[in-house]
């Protein structure tokens, strides 16, 4: 989980509460089981599994991220 919150925070996200980090355009959730992505308009995405090139996938398909983002 630590090379996950590294990557957001390389990536503009701030942490805002336990397991959950934040940039002006969405909200991502680090559970024991998966991922939550929630954007600025209330809409949700939710994941199975803590992969991470879904997370990946989910913020630069949906432009909450840069698509040449820091790895």
């Amino acid at each position: 989980m630590k090379s996950v919150i590294d990557f957001l925070n390389k990536n503009g996200f701030k942490k805002i509460e336990k397991n959950s980090y934040a940039n002006n355009k969405c909200n991502v959730v680090i559970n024991k089981l998966g991922y939550e992505v929630a954007n600025n308009n209330g809409d949700a995405f939710y994941s199975s599994n803590l992969n991470i090139y879904w997370l990946i996938g989910i913020l630069t398909y949906y432009g909450y991220m840069k698509k040449d983002y820091i790895s």
